[in-house]
């Protein structure tokens, strides 16, 4: 009787701690949501984007669309602030030691992860009414496949005689749609995006524009409008703490070189990735891991493309097999590790884009008799490079901008910048916290805008006017054509970027409001740009 007592008080301490250890548990899975602000969603309903995912004040805005409920999930889509998405049925809130909530959720077809609050702010926030129409499918649907054309592609239009060249510009403007101008005419809308555009650029033959935003790179018809998604996050591959920056055309039309940035651990790199716009295989990536930022650099006439590493400087590769010899190589200055601190070689190009002007740095790593460090370089287009020797009078550490001719060079010494000769004989100094757009095409003298931001000329001759630079201050960007017709930007007050050009002899006019310092591009044609030749998926 007694056994059995004692068996029946196990029975019931076991039960006791079984209960106490569940009910730990539960505790513990509670207290992860402690803190965190009350739930305002519930499984199969429609809420809305109103805040920002992000970790990081640069990061990309808006609502983060997950492979799983984790910060370290990778990114499927960015969502805008008003989207809106449907909460799955049998979802549960889930909330996890980064301090998130979490909701499996449905956006125009794809399925993931969505934070309903971030710390004490909210995220998604219910929706009473029912999701709106899906996206249009081309915004959505990645392109994976493209038929080939098979026949020869329209022939490039000709000038008439005694014609001028033809003026084309596309932007993207902060309402997310996509517009263009021709001959300074009034700009046409032709695509809308859920986020602005983060850079825009021409084809090589006008007809197109390549479009980047947070959700990838997009092909766009010029004159009809249609669109061609060809590449989104997961192409990529991205975790939260990596985002697009800039995509451009390469020289042969047939693809584009996408930079992007990586803030892991808090060290800086500057990826670059190609994406086919032919469907001829998956995105590459094509960086060595030690490029600063915005290292692809291209020719004024677009057809000569090359990136800027720490220790060299080599042409883009046409290929993932290509692998095209260094036209200079360095010893590496700077910081290792984190691409901010790397000290690259600058180039200027000629204006007629038949070579460029290369400064190759000084490094402290580099041997006293260092044959590349410290000197200046003629690049041509074809043939070796021709070296102009050791400049003297530039310290280590400085910046330097040869002029279009390679006679002069802008050099920042501390936080002054100065123009001098070749020799080292100092000619010019801007005024104090200036900042230099560049060399004017004739190479003439330097345009830059005043820390009050009047925009201000300085020559080599110390003369204060040129035909190249817009008599207009608060200019953001400033660039020019091959003709010299200047491109500009100008902040108003409103914090808005108004876009326009200016002939070298002739009158300024307006293109349009541009979403950011890289949303535009424009070039010149020999006449009106066939219509573009749309990718076509595979069947």
């Amino acid at each position: 009787m007694i056994a059995l007592q004692r068996a029946a008080l196990s029975v019931v301490l076991l039960s006791l701690v079984i209960l106490s250890f569940a009910s730990g548990v539960q505790a513990a899975q509670v207290d992860i949501c402690f803190g965190l602000p009350e739930s305002r969603l519930q499984a199969g309903s429609v809420a809305r984007v109103v805040g920002n995912s992000r970790l990081k004040e640069e990061a990309p805005p808006g609502a983060y669309l997950k492979s799983n409920a984790s910060r370290e999930g990778l990114v499927l889509r960015y969502l805008a602030e008003g989207t809106l998405l449907r909460i799955l049925p049998d979802s549960k809130s889930l909330c996890t030691i980064d301090g998130d909530r979490w909701w499996a959720v449905e956006v125009d077809g794809l399925r993931g992860y969505v934070t309903e609050s971030v710390g004490q702010n909210y995220v998604l926030e219910p929706h009473n009414g029912e999701l709106t129409a899906a996206a249009p499918s081309e915004l959505t649907t990645v392109l994976t496949c493209v038929r080939p054309y098979l026949d020869s592609p329209l022939p490039t239009p000709t000038a008439a005689p005694n014609s001028t060249p033809y003026f084309r510009a596309v932007f993207g403007s902060d309402d997310g749609t996509l517009q263009y101008a021709d001959q300074g005419g009034f700009p046409r809308l032709i695509a809308r995006f859920d986020f602005p555009p983060l850079s825009v650029d021409l084809s090589p033959d006008g007809s197109a524009a390549l479009v980047l935003t947070y959700n990838g790179v997009y092909w766009v018809d010029i004159l009809t409008g249609k669109v061609a998604y060809f590449a989104d996050p997961t192409r990529f591959s991205l975790s939260e703490d990596t985002w697009f920056v800039r995509a451009q055309w390469t020289p042969q039309g047939d693809a584009a070189a996408v930079e992007l940035v990586d803030t892991r651990d808090n060290i800086y790199t500057f990826p670059i990735w190609t994406v086919s716009l032919t469907g001829q295989g998956a995105p590459f990536q094509v960086d060595t891991g030690r490029e600063p930022q915005f290292s692809v650099q291209r020719s004024p006439d677009r057809s000569l493309m090359v990136i800027l590493s720490a220790s060299d400087i080599v042409p883009y590769p046409k290929s993932i097999v290509d692998e095209p010899p260094p036209l200079l190589e360095f010893v590496p200055a700077g910081a290792e590790g984190d691409g901010r601190s790397i000290l690259p070689a600058s180039i200027t190009w000629t204006p007629d884009s038949s070579g460029f002007y290369a400064y190759t740095p000084k490094s402290e790593d580099a041997p006293p008799d260092d044959p590349f460090g410290g000197r200046l370089f003629f690049v041509p287009r074809n043939g070796t490079a021709q070296d102009f020797g050791a400049v003297s009078n530039i310290p280590r550490n400085a910046r330097v901008i040869p002029s279009p001719n390679g006679l002069w060079l802008l050099v920042k010494v501390g936080e002054q910048w100065r123009i001098q000769a070749r020799d080292g004989k100092i000619a010019q100094r801007l005024p104090a916290e200036s900042e230099p757009f560049g060399w004017t095409p004739d190479s003439a003298g330097v345009a830059f805008r005043t820390a009050e931001g009047k925009t201000g000329f300085l020559g080599t001759d110390g003369k204060t006017e040129s035909p190249y630079v817009p008599l207009v201050d608060n200019l953001s960007t400033l660039s020019w054509l091959p003709d010299g017709t200047a491109l500009y930007a100008v902040r108003g007050f409103d914090g808005r970027l108004t876009l326009s050009g200016k002939p070298l002899d002739g009158q300024a006019f307006y293109i349009g409001i541009v979403a950011n310092e890289l949303a535009y591009s424009a070039a010149l044609f020999n006449a009106a740009p066939n219509a573009a030749r749309p990718p076509r998926p595979c069947e």
